[in-house]
């Protein structure tokens, strides 16, 4: 099993990186391109990281775990994180530099759909996910 401790740090550090975003997105132009290229870039590596780490520990951990409640409960959160992986890569691609300052408007409705879904998932990986692994974990 993986350091729950770890993945709890990580989707700490990922809502900060998504409350800076928010704020930079509730303005009426966007900031310098400079500003916001190094808070995407962090977001995005931030993400990966924690992303690889789900994908290689976290969910192996539990689908492959012995109670089937268990394994079903990391099945169905590793088959969701598959789809919203897909629309953060699909929304990062689609927004570079020239589109942002084509469509500021686009580029902030875009961003608060991403935030709102990566904090849904952070929220409930936080109260439903990691109560069980970390139970497995204390159990080992």
């Amino acid at each position: 099993m993986t350091d729950i401790r770890k993945v709890r740090e990580e989707h700490a550090a990922i809502v900060r990186i998504l409350g800076k975003l928010s704020a930079v997105i509730a303005k009426d132009s966007p900031p310098p391109s400079l500003e916001l290229f190094d808070l995407r870039r962090e977001l995005s590596s931030t993400l990966i990281a924690h992303l690889k780490l789900e994908d290689w520990v976290l969910y192996p951990s539990l689908v492959n775990h012995r109670d089937p409640e268990v394994a079903a409960l990391g099945k169905r959160f590793n088959d969701e994180m598959g789809g919203l992986g897909a629309a953060f890569t699909a929304y990062s691609e689609a927004w570079g530099a020239s589109a942002i300052g084509a469509d500021w408007k686009g580029y902030c409705q875009a961003t608060a759909g991403i935030i709102e879904a990566l904090t849904d998932r952070i929220v409930r990986e936080n109260r439903e996910l990691l109560p069980v692994a970390e139970r497995i974990e204390r159990a080992a």
